[in-house]
């Protein structure tokens, strides 16, 4: 769920609140329908919760632990990187 560079963006356009399709569209500068695409993607596995409000749909995350999950993940993968290209380093 969390490997696809244009979910990790409409994530991202989520942190501040929820937010309708055309205002993450707006953030990430993704087409309607990727966008529409990975919202339901993240709905369907409960990430990301929809809210109708009259004629719009809204969009939020339903735990935001979410990101402090991503915040981590990221730290672990650059020392893993940095990791490597030390040992590269050594080799050259």
């Amino acid at each position: 769920m969390f490997s696809e560079p244009n979910r990790l963006a409409v994530l991202e356009a989520l942190r501040q609140g929820p937010l309708n399709v055309t205002a993450v569209v707006e953030r990430t500068g993704l087409s309607q329908a990727l966008v529409s695409k990975h919202l339901k993607l993240l709905t369907i596995a409960g990430v990301v919760k929809r809210r109708p409000e009259g004629s719009l749909v809204f969009y939020e995350v339903l735990d935001r632990s979410v990101f402090k999950l991503l915040a981590q993940a990221e730290k672990l993968l650059l020392s893993s990187r940095r990791q490597q290209l030390d040992a590269l380093a050594a080799i050259l």
